[in-house]
């Protein structure tokens, strides 16, 4: 680790960003970036936008930022935090910043996050340390059977609080999905499967690999990213079988060998 904490520590070059790129994520970002080169030196060894606007190609916010430095003290986190409060004032997600050490050293408790970025990410500055992104199955599939079960326990707490209104399960249903794709991504991986981008073509890929109620599951996707929506009738049905479906799904990745 100290060895490569030593070699991030060289002088390393910025790294122009290319493509048809909106003017003014252009130049948030370019302002973002030299601000933090000012503030951390040669202490700053990579920035890395990941996410689905990785590519930060027609994105005007929500762009995910990943910082590494080699060292981090508050001092430095006091030193950038009007950047970052004008980053995020534009509409754009906290920046994670980590040192070199807790970039390698989170493979395995982070495997899920360390995938996806692997899969869509864009350098913007300095060494790119994805390519050193190892990904452990075990691990891997370790974290999908955490997150499952933290999902399956906080969909159970909104059962017992007595959700009444249809736009509060609406928002339930939608944060669930969500987290259902970023696990059904990582199941897909686990398989050496390809990774669509469209949520229902992740659904049908994965259904390959788990049972679950695939109707159920494509219709939580229109509704999240199609702008269907649901019938009385349909949300009071969902909102049932989805609790039996989380529990199935949980099983069988428990039962998954790594």
């Amino acid at each position: 680790m100290a060895v490569l904490a030593a070699e991030a520590a060289s002088a390393v070059p910025v790294v122009p960003v290319v493509g048809k790129i909106e003017d003014i994520i252009m130049k948030s970002l370019e302002k973002f970036i030299d601000e933090l080169k000012e503030n951390f030196g040669d202490n700053l060894v990579s920035v890395i936008a990941f996410g689905s606007q990785a590519n930060v190609d027609d994105a005007k916010n929500n762009l995910n930022l990943m910082v590494v430095t080699n060292t981090l003290s508050a001092e430095n986190l006091y030193a950038i935090s009007k950047p970052v409060q004008k980053w995020v004032k534009a509409k754009n997600p906290l920046p994670v910043v980590m040192n070199i050490e807790e970039w390698y050293s989170s493979f395995d408790v982070y495997s899920i996050e360390y995938a996806d970025i692997r899969s869509n990410y864009r350098l913007l500055y300095g060494q790119d340390l994805v390519q050193n992104i190892k990904i452990d199955k075990y691990y891997l599939r370790l974290q999908c059977e955490s997150e499952l079960k933290n999902l399956l326990l906080k969909y159970k707490n909104n059962f017992m609080l007595n959700i009444k209104h249809d736009r509060d399960m609406k928002f339930l249903l939608a944060q669930v999905i969500k987290s259902l794709l970023v696990i059904f991504r990582s199941v897909l991986r686990l398989y050496d499967m390809e990774v669509p981008y469209r949520a229902v073509d992740i659904i049908e890929q994965v259904s390959q690999i788990l049972k679950f109620n695939k109707i159920v599951m494509t219709k939580l996707a229109k509704v999240r990213y199609e702008n269907d929506d649901y019938t009385k009738q349909e949300l009071t049905f969902v909102e049932a079988e989805l609790l039996n479906d989380i529990q199935g799904i949980l099983k069988q990745v428990d039962e998954m060998k790594f």
